[in-house]
């Protein structure tokens, strides 16, 4: 089903400065920085920056040196100081903030510079741009256009199926090779200049990840035998299917259960094959003939291939990364749109309830109409024919 978007999202504002391009949003980077604290504070440790290191390379040793907890940090940081590195041996103390390190080792840039910073942030305006739960890549760039942006969306869009730094972030860890960063921009409310870089942009989403999806989560995860890919992947489907938040931790539970015990293997979700065959203009299609026979042979059709699909399918917000890691305890393998105006679903622990479930909420579906008497029995997994058994499913 197409999912109804839902704009209840939690407002995180990050103001950025274009020029120093710092990001203002005073209570974030107070709770980042602390988690990029380290302990033993005050015990002296010795750092020397060589003309050669840059940004990468100094958080690397900061953080060889439990001088800080988070490299990315201090490296995002860094770069949005305007300040550049100086090289020498310094004298820092465990427990040091990052602004402090970062006051130690750089001095400010060059008056070229400045003057070159200061004539982007007069040019700058800046833009409130909200992300909202559940979309994909494209409507992230889309998103951006429309608040204004003056960057290129195809950039952005390039950017962010090819990650130029994942290793920077712990999350990504497990990104498959090839993958890009569908469903890891956290959807939010950003304040950033109109011509902040696609990387930079990106960079502010990956922070709030980084941070939304905490150590506990990451923990859970690993407990489970998940990886967080696969969390990730699993909640945004959540995220398409469920139009009511109550329903996410059911909406959980169903495709977690099919994974496991359903006889075919297969989710069945009909957001995948949306994402497979959306394009411009209709991002998440209705489901017709011609378009679902485009997606017989799509790897993320997960009415033919088993498992989850390779990746996320759009960005998912924090209850369905929640509701992905605990589901609901139910049985249900089936749903069916109840189409009364609550954008509720019925579910179903077995077919023949979802059969009487499809019938009381759409009894005009060929298989309540005696044009099939019975509910098939399994996935219509026969290329030739799924075309025509997926209209009578009713819904998945």
């Amino acid at each position: 089903m197409v999912r109804i978007m839902t704009q209840s999202l939690k407002i995180l504002s990050i103001l950025v400065v274009s020029g120093a391009v710092l990001i203002g949003s005073v209570g974030f980077f107070n709770f980042w920085s602390e988690r990029s604290r380290p302990a033993n504070e005050g015990r002296p440790t010795t750092l020397t920056i060589t003309a050669e290191d840059d940004g990468s390379t100094v958080a690397k040793k900061l953080t060889d040196a439990d001088l800080v907890n988070l490299g990315a940090y201090f490296e995002t940081r860094l770069r949005f100081s305007g300040n550049e590195l100086a090289p020498g041996t310094y004298t820092l103390r465990k427990g040091m903030s990052t602004n402090e390190i970062i006051t130690a080792v750089t001095v400010p840039a060059s008056s070229e510079d400045e003057d070159a910073d200061a004539q982007a942030a007069e040019a700058a305006t800046e833009l409130k741009v909200t992300f909202v739960e559940g979309q994909r890549l494209e409507e992230y760039a889309e998103t951006l256009v429309a608040a204004g942006w003056t960057g290129d969306p195809e950039e952005f869009i390039a950017a962010a199926k090819a990650p130029a730094n994942p290793d920077a972030w712990e999350f990504l860890e497990d990104l498959p090779d090839g993958a890009g960063l569908e469903g890891y921009l956290f959807p939010d409310t950003y304040t950033i200049p109109s011509n902040v870089t696609s990387q930079d942009a990106i960079d502010y989403m990956l922070a709030i990840f980084d941070v939304r999806f905490t150590e506990e989560m990451r923990q859970q995860a690993e407990a489970e035998g998940l990886t967080i890919h696969e969390v990730v992947t699993l909640a945004s489907l959540v995220e398409r299917e469920a139009a009511v938040p109550e329903e996410n931790a059911s909406i959980a539970a169903l495709y977690r259960n099919r994974l496991d015990f359903y006889e075919t293997g297969l989710l069945e979700a009909d957001p995948t094959v949306q994402y497979a065959v959306g394009a411009p203009g209709d991002w998440w299609p209705a489901l017709n003939s011609e378009l679902l026979s485009e997606a017989v042979d799509h790897p993320y059709n997960t009415y033919f291939v088993q498992g989850l699909p390779p990746g996320p399918i759009a960005n998912p917000g924090l209850r369905s990364l929640q509701a992905a890691l605990d589901p609901e305890d139910v049985d249900y393998l089936f749903m069916v749109a109840k189409n009364d105006g609550t954008d509720t679903h019925a579910f179903a622990n077995n077919l023949d309830e979802h059969q009487e479930n499809t019938c009381t909420y759409d009894p005009e579906a060929e298989s309540c109409t005696g044009a099939k008497a019975d509910a098939p029995e399994r996935a219509f997994v026969d290329r030739e024919t799924w075309v025509r058994g997926w209209r009578l499913r009713g819904a998945a």
